[in-house]
C-alpha cells in the first residue's frame, strides 16, 4: 500500500505466534481453533495450481479487487447466505463490492469487528502486500488462484509467494504463500500459511487475521498485529445451533449502486426522481416497516420528504423503493438525498443511513464546471511515493450530448518541479470502469498552488452517453493533489497505483479536487425553441406514449435514430424510426417513471428533448 505525503513507515522484524489454540464464540456462535489446538485441524496444504479447475485471479496489483467470482451454491456465512466473491490483494476475500473495496485500502487494517464499510468479509492476512510488477530487472512472482472442487464441495483461493509492499526500490519484500478454504459440507472456513516471512510494521494494524459480518458488528480475530506461523492452520466453525435472533434492515444504496453523487439541471421542466434500495440482513422475517427519503440543501434546509411501507422482507431479501415525492431541482447548489431504514429494534443502526451528493448546475452557460468539492484543499494534499499514481474522479454529465472542453485542478505542493499529466478514459469498462483512453495532456510545473488550474483537452471530447474519468498522474515525486474534506462526499472517487485504479481509500471522509469543464452541443437537454422543424413532446408528462412533430423536410431521405437516456445517462432504448404524417410516437410502456433526454440524429443533424414519464 502506497503511503500519502510525509506518513513515515517504519520497518521492523516481528514474528510470534499467540499461546491461545482456540477462541470464541463471538454473538451468532462461531467459534476458531488452530492446528494446535487437540481439536482443531490438520494443517494439510492443497496445491490447487496443477488441477485443470484452478484459474488464475488475474488483475491484482497493489492495493486493489478482482471480481466478483461465482460461487458454485450459496454458502452459509454467519445467518445468511453469499453467492460470489471477490479477492482482495491485501490478502482476503470479500461478499461485497463496495465493502471489498473499502477494506482494500488502510493505512492500518483494522481489528475485528469493527462496524464500518469494511464488512463482510474473511481475511486470512489482511496486510500490506504487493501483486504489482512494474520495476524492471526485479520480477515480483506473486500469483493468486481460485479453485472449485469437481463435487462443488469446496472453493479454495491460494495466495502465491506474495511480498509486502515496502517503500524502496523493488517496493516490494518478504514471501507469503497461503489459502482460504470454504467447506459447504459444514460451511466451515479454513486459513492454512505454508510461508510467511518478510518485515512487519511496527505501526499498529499491520495485519489481521479474522471473519467479519455484514454490519461488521460481529466477527473473530484469532490475529492482529502478529503474524501466523508457518506449516500452520486455523479453522472457524459455525454453531450447529442458534437461539440469536437478529432484526436488522439496511439501506444499500441511494439512487444508484455505490450511491454516487449525480449532475442534475436546473433548467429543466421535470423533476428528479428519487428512490433506494433497502434490505433484510438479519436473520427473521421483518414485516412491514418504513424508510425515509430527505433531501437537504447545503444549510440543511428540507426541500423534499418521503415515507415509504416495505413489503415484508424474509433474511436476505433486498426491494427497491421508488420515493413519491420527487426533487425539483430549481436553484443550482449541493444537495444531500439521505435514505434512512426505520425498523423499531433495529439491530445495528449503522447501515440504516445511506447519503447521496446531488449537484445541481445550470446549464444554460456556455461553460459549465462539474464540481464534487467546495473550493477549499484540507492541509497536506494526497501524493504517492514513489512519484508513479495518480487519483481520478468520474463524472456523468446532466445532458448529451456534451463537449468536455476542460480539466481543471488544484495542486497545492510540487516541490521537485515535476508537474503532472491529465488522462481522460471513456467508462466503458467492465461495469463502467475506466476504459477508453481518450485523452492524455502533459502539464508542466510552474502552475499556481492552492488554486484551480484550467488545463484544455486537446480536442473537445464528445460524450454522447455514459461518463468519463478524469485522471491526475503525477510525473515524480512530491507533487501533491488537493483533499476537500467537507461532506457531502461523492463516493466516485479513485486511486492510481501504478496501472490500477481502484476506489479511493479514503471516499468516505473526503473529495479529490479535479473538476470537469463541459458545454452543450447544439441543443442539450434543455429545450430550445429555435430548432426549425422539432416540435416539443406532447404529452409531457406522459404515461404510456408520447408524440412529438417532426417536419419532414428534417428528416430528409433517412430513417431517424431516436435514442433515450435517463438522468445519469444510461441508454434505454435505440431505435430507427420513420416519420409518418409528419408525427413521431414514443411507446413509453417498457419506460419507469423518470426524466429522460431523447435524442434524434438524422444524417449529420442531432436535436434532443427533454420527456417527463410517470407512471
Amino acid at each position: 500500500m502506497k503511503k500519502i505525503l510525509l506518513l513515515a513507515v517504519c520497518i521492523a522484524s516481528s514474528i510470534g505466534l499467540y499461546a491461545q489454540t482456540s477462541g470464541g464464540p463471538d454473538l451468532y456462535g462461531n467459534v476458531w481453533r488452530d492446528s494446535n489446538d487437540p481439536n482443531g485441524p490438520t494443517f494439510n496444504w492443497i496445491d490447487i495450481t496443477t488441477d485443470p479447475n484452478a484459474i488464475q485471479v488475474m488483475g491484482l496489483q497493489d492495493d486493489n479487487v478482482s471480481g466478483p467470482f461465482s460461487l458454485p451454491a450459496p454458502f452459509q456465512y454467519y445467518w445468511y447466505q453469499v453467492t460470489n466473491f471477490y479477492v482482495g490483494s491485501n490478502g482476503y476475500i470479500a461478499f461485497n463490492p463496495l465493502n471489498a473495496v473499502a477494506a482494500t485500502h488502510q493505512a492500518a487494517f483494522p481489528t475485528i469487528p469493527v462496524p464500518d464499510t469494511k464488512n463482510n468479509f474473511c481475511a486470512a492476512m489482511m496486510s500490506d502486500l504487493n501483486f504489482e510488477n512494474n520495476t524492471p530487472g526485479f520480477p515480483n512472482v506473486a500469483s493468486c488462484w481460485r479453485w472449485t472442487s469437481p463435487g462443488n464441495d469446496s472453493v479454495i483461493v491460494s495466495f502465491l509467494n506474495v511480498p509486502f509492499w515496502v517503500n524502496a526500490t523493488p517496493a516490494f519484500s518478504g514471501d507469503n504463500t497461503f489459502q482460504i478454504i470454504l467447506a459447504y459440507n459444514d460451511s466451515t472456513i479454513t486459513y492454512q500459511y505454508l510461508t510467511q516471512s518478510g518485515p512487519s510494521s511496527t505501526n499498529p494494524g499491520f495485519v489481521s487475521v479474522g471473519i467479519e459480518n455484514g454490519s461488521g458488528n460481529d466477527g473473530l480475530n484469532p490475529y492482529f498485529d502478529t503474524y501466523p506461523a508457518t506449516a500452520y492452520a486455523i479453522k472457524f466453525y459455525p454453531p450447529v445451533s442458534t437461539t440469536l435472533v437478529i432484526n436488522d434492515a439496511s439501506t444499500n444504496y441511494g439512487d444508484n449502486l455505490g450511491t454516487g453523487a449525480v449532475f442534475v439541471s436546473k433548467n429543466v421542466a421535470g423533476a428528479h426522481a428519487l428512490k433506494a434500495e433497502i434490505a433484510n440482513v438479519g436473520n427473521t422475517v421483518l414485516n412491514p416497516f418504513n424508510t425515509t427519503g430527505l433531501v437537504r440543501a447545503s444549510n440543511n434546509a428540507l426541500q423534499v420528504t418521503n415515507t415509504a411501507s416495505s413489503d415484508t422482507l424474509q433474511p436476505g431479501q433486498t426491494q427497491l423503493l421508488n420515493f413519491a415525492n420527487p426533487f425539483i431541482p430549481v436553484n443550482a447548489g449541493t444537495f444531500r438525498f439521505i435514505t434512512t431504514t426505520t425498523l423499531g429494534g433495529d439491530a445495528f443502526a449503522g447501515n440504516d443511513i445511506k447519503t447521496q451528493e446531488i449537484q445541481v448546475v445550470d446549464t444554460t452557460l456556455v461553460d459549465i464546471s462539474l464540481s464534487y468539492d467546495n473550493g477549499t484543499a484540507a492541509a497536506g494534499g494526497i501524493s504517492w511515493s514513489g512519484g508513479n499514481g495518480g487519483c481520478a474522479n468520474h463524472f456523468i454529465p446532466p445532458f448529451y450530448p456534451a463537449d468536455l472542453t476542460k480539466a481543471s485542478i488544484l495542486v497545492v505542493d510540487d516541490p521537485n518541479l515535476v508537474g503532472y499529466h491529465i488522462k481522460v478514459f471513456a467508462d466503458d469498462g467492465p461495469n463502467n470502469s475506466a476504459g477508453t483512453l481518450l485523452d492524455s495532456v502533459n502539464v508542466a510545473p510552474g502552475f499556481a498552488f492552492g488554486t484551480f488550474v484550467n488545463t484544455d483537452m486537446t480536442t473537445p471530447i464528445r460524450i454522447d452517453s455514459g461518463g468519463f474519468y478524469i485522471a491526475w498522474i503525477m510525473n515524480g515525486d512530491g507533487v501533491a493533489l488537493g483533499q476537500n474534506q467537507v461532506p457531502p462526499f461523492s463516493n466516485r472517487s479513485y486511486e492510481i497505483l501504478g496501472s490500477t485504479m481502484a476506489g479511493y481509500r479514503s471516499g468516505q471522509t473526503e473529495d479529490l479536487m479535479i473538476r470537469a469543464n463541459i458545454s452543450r452541443v447544439g441543443v442539450g437537454i434543455d429545450d430550445i425553441d429555435a430548432d426549425a422543424g422539432i416540435g416539443q413532446f406532447f404529452p409531457n408528462p406522459a404515461r404510456d406514449k408520447a408524440s412529438i412533430v417532426i417536419d419532414a423536410a428534417v428528416l430528409g431521405q433517412g430513417k431517424m435514430l431516436v435514442q433515450m437516456f435517463d438522468i445519469k445517462g444510461s441508454i434505454v432504448s435505440s431505435e430507427q424510426m420513420n416519420i409518418q404524417n409528419g408525427q413521431l410516437e414514443v411507446n413509453l410502456s417498457k419506460i419507469q417513471t423518470g426524466l429522460y433526454t431523447v435524442r434524434f440524429v438524422v444524417d449529420n443533424k442531432e436535436f434532443s428533448r427533454k420527456l417527463q414519464v410517470t407512471k
